[in-house]
């Protein structure tokens, strides 16, 4: 099929008439949320400490040469990228009597559970090859079975309704339930390991995984019947990057994300530095912002309505920028507080930064597939959901990868601090080419 130019799209496919959602599927479809909260951040958390604890800590063996470690999680990583186009432009060419996104959800939410757990017991408890080899094995797999699970769930929010307002109330829960398994789920996660090991956390939040991921699979999808794309691969990939309302958003979201894990890269750094308190102190400063962007996560579906989404995630990049400067003098601001307490000061008003990049982006993309669907003729919403997803973690990677380089480089001690002022000024400058490059989105 060939694309229409703009003076030849034809009518928006009609859709049946669309009530507001019910308050128990925006929970359920929310739900699905949780479980990708728990399987990414407490992976990101916890695997490294897994395979190579501290030496000094008789409870834990090292699994892994640091070498090894890193390999393993490269090829996880890389199976990762490259499975999120393949499920997205996979998931919108199939057509079953249950919809097009259901049947990975499905079929994918036990393997997964079951990675998460494989994915804490290394075969051997010494240093040895077969453990760096399983984990590269079983990480590839987890990494895969969370993009069947995870894209096919995205790309059910614009099936599941066409009016903008609701797709911002349901990415709302979708933000609520992020924080949730971001900051319970880390609490639940480190009571579990300290005091019954890692197998017994990884069974507690298997059964988790799989019921939150289950849960969306009992929200109706009034455009799940839409035609399959007949779109081949190349032609897929192509026509989404050159969609003129995908590329500035997506860039854009590179270029935040980068800035965000910039410094969530270096703030425990810094934070020890300069506040002197301990890794449990530390996670207090991020869950600062993490609980401020819960507050706000109920404003946000009538701040969109009123505003529009476009103007709000721009203005939380300009403004996710000014609150970084703040950290360059951290233990220094003319504020009655220790650096500790500045530290939680500053994060707590980012915050309302992290609430609008946890729930308007997919929002848009939603509302992208609906202009993609006038050029075509054709819903592709995984494809979409599956590129944001390789960039972003791109984004992501990137993110950390530079404020390491930027620490180490400029320094990161209390001798030689001159990391702590290059990631803040970093952060600063992509969040702001963020909002430069979105005004380039022609959407709202």
């Amino acid at each position: 099929m060939k694309l229409v130019s703009e003076d030849e799209q034809p009518a928006p496919r009609p859709r049946p008439a669309e009530n507001r959602i019910a308050w128990r599927h925006k929970l359920l479809y929310g739900m699905g949320y949780l479980s990708v909260a728990l399987t990414t951040d407490m992976t990101l958390t916890w695997l490294l400490k897994r395979y190579r604890p501290d030496p000094t800590d008789i409870r834990w063996h090292v699994l892994v040469t640091a070498g090894a470690f890193a390999a393993a999680l490269v090829v996880g990583r890389i199976m990762d990228a490259v499975a999120d186009p393949l499920v997205g432009f996979w998931s919108d060419r199939v057509q079953t009597r249950w919809g097009r996104r259901k049947p990975f959800i499905l079929i994918g939410a036990p393997l997964l559970a079951l990675m998460f757990v494989l994915i804490w017991t290394p075969p051997t408890s010494t240093v040895s090859l077969i453990n760096g080899v399983y984990l590269a094995v079983i990480a590839s797999v987890f990494f895969f079975c969370f993009t069947v699970v995870v894209c096919p769930y995205l790309a059910m929010l614009p099936e599941i309704t066409s009016d903008p307002a609701e797709r911002v109330r349901l990415t709302t829960w979708q933000g609520g339930f992020n924080i949730l398994g971001a900051v319970g789920g880390m609490l639940i996660a480190g009571y579990l390991i300290d005091h019954y090991g890692y197998l017994t956390m990884a069974l507690s939040f298997a059964p988790v995984v799989l019921l939150c991921s289950w849960a969306p699979l009992l929200v109706p999808t009034p455009a799940e019947s839409a035609a399959p794309s007949d779109f081949p691969l190349a032609q897929a990939l192509t026509s989404t990057l050159r969609n003129p309302f995908f590329l500035p958003y997506v860039v854009s979201q590179l270029l935040f994300w980068m800035a965000l894990r910039i410094i969530m890269g270096a703030l425990p750094k810094l934070v020890e530095v300069r506040a002197e308190v301990a890794e449990t102190k530390q996670g207090i400063v991020m869950a600062a912002g993490l609980l401020v962007a819960a507050l706000v996560f109920p404003f946000m579906p009538g701040l969109a309505r009123r505003v529009g989404k476009k103007r709000i995630l721009m203005g939380a990049m300009l403004y996710f920028g000014v609150v970084m400067i703040p950290l360059i003098f951290l233990g220094n601001l003319p504020l009655p507080l220790s650096a500790f307490g500045q530290a939680i000061l500053v994060m707590a008003l980012a915050g309302p930064a992290i609430a609008v990049l946890f729930t308007l982006p997919n929002a848009i993309v939603a509302d992208i597939v609906d202009r993609d669907e006038e050029q075509t003729g054709q819903r592709r919403e995984a494809i979409y959901f599956g590129v944001q997803g390789l960039i972003v973690k791109a984004g992501l990677g990137l993110g950390i990868g530079l404020a390491a380089v930027e620490l180490a480089h400029f320094g990161e001690t209390a001798a030689r601090q001159g990391g702590f002022v290059a990631c803040p000024l970093t952060a600063m400058a992509f969040a702001w080419l963020a909002a430069v490059v979105l005004t380039r989105h022609r959407g709202d």
